[in-house]
């Protein structure tokens, strides 16, 4: 619909959402709670960005359903975050599951309107550009998906780790394994507490997880109990961490808004943020974010430099699963996604106390 520029009279510029019916299925139907590992890319991408001809991505958000009953949400981020859309996604579910649909007698098209989109030359060839730009965005686009079973928040919390923590670390350790690099890491923390409170970053790249992600490595010296106190190190920081951000601790917001301030009012770049500390911070390699909701089962974004990684990701009570977008060669999900299934391993034997780099045959 975006795409071919209605008359600026027509109702579907004052709406507020899009409903996208597509018309092919996408994955399997299925009343599984856990969706298979070869269906959760194709799901993905059709929510992300499908087929461009029927979405408007720049309305708060499309409402889409595929043939096949597949049901997801693409919105827009300026105006609201993951945990409001949550809210409007349970609702549906909660709504289509207690009151299922009883189609009537009546034609279901009665109250419907076709557009009839006037297209002059000029729009006709900036959609061919605008579709040309869309495919080549598309097609340098990659996803990769990991479930790991057994890892959970239940045994997390028995062993009285956070699991958010362990997943943060897991990447941490990952990229590492991957390219021997600490990066710029961003992890989206809610302030809704506030009255006008959107997110504050939680910065998870952490002295802690460094150390961590050394002692880890195959040919340190740390034996079982020095990994599983750095685990907890982790854990504790990262606790913390979250909690400053949540209650307006953090830093980054109110970076931003000096920032913004200063801007506005015409004054001198101020040195931190001509800083290349500054610019590298805020470099986001690793940008990550988490939903759960029964009512959920995929969910994805795009990783927001080329050379970096989206990080979507949900941890059950057991099960752990993760989606890492990527434009390649820039970087490398499905090598990211071989080592965090191997840390994932690593802590998972070190927190029921065995020790993987013990090679001796039992």
């Amino acid at each position: 619909l975006s795409l071919f520029a209605p008359p600026l009279t027509s109702p579907s510029f004052s709406s507020s959402l899009v409903l996208c019916l597509d018309d092919y299925p996408v994955a399997k139907s299925s009343q599984s709670a856990a969706i298979a590992e070869e269906d959760a890319i194709p799901l993905i991408k059709n929510g992300l960005h499908g087929q461009a001809y029927s979405r408007w991505y720049d309305k708060s958000f499309n409402l889409i359903v595929t043939q096949n009953g597949k049901a997801a949400i693409h919105f827009e981020h300026s105006w609201g975050d993951g945990v409001s859309v949550l809210r409007y996604f349970n609702e549906i579910h909660k709504d289509s599951t207690a009151r299922p649909y009883q189609p009537s007698s009546g034609s279901s098209g009665s109250s419907l309107k076709q557009l009839n989109p006037v297209l002059t030359d000029n729009l006709k060839n900036e959609v061919v550009k605008a579709r040309q730009l869309f495919d080549e965005t598309v097609n340098g686009f990659t996803l990769d998906v990991m479930k790991f079973e057994g890892f959970g928040k239940k045994d997390l919390r028995q062993l009285k780790v956070s699991p958010d923590s362990i997943c943060q670390l897991a990447f941490q350790m990952a990229n590492y394994r991957f390219t021997g690099k600490f990066v710029g890491t961003y992890e989206s923390c809610s302030t809704a507490a506030f009255r006008f409170g959107r997110t504050e970053t939680i910065r998870p790249c952490t002295n802690e997880t460094k150390a961590c992600s050394l002692a880890f490595d195959r040919t340190h010296s740390a034996g079982l109990e020095e990994m599983k106190k750095l685990v907890q190190a982790c854990s504790t920081k990262h606790n913390n961490l979250t909690k400053e951000a949540a209650t307006g601790q953090g830093f980054d917001r109110h970076l931003f808004a000096l920032r913004n301030i200063n801007d506005k009012q015409g004054g001198a770049p101020l040195d931190i943020f001509t800083d290349p500390s500054y610019a590298k911070l805020n470099y986001i390699i690793l940008s990550t974010s988490t939903l759960v909701s029964p009512a959920l089962e995929v969910g994805g974004f795009a990783a927001v430099v080329k050379d970096g990684l989206g990080l979507g990701y949900a941890m059950f009570d057991d099960w752990f699963g993760t989606q890492a977008s990527y434009y390649p060669p820039h970087n490398n999900g499905a090598e990211f996604i071989l080592q965090l299934k191997s840390v994932c391993a690593d802590l998972h034997a070190v927190l029921n106390d065995k020790n993987f780099k013990d090679k001796r045959v039992v």
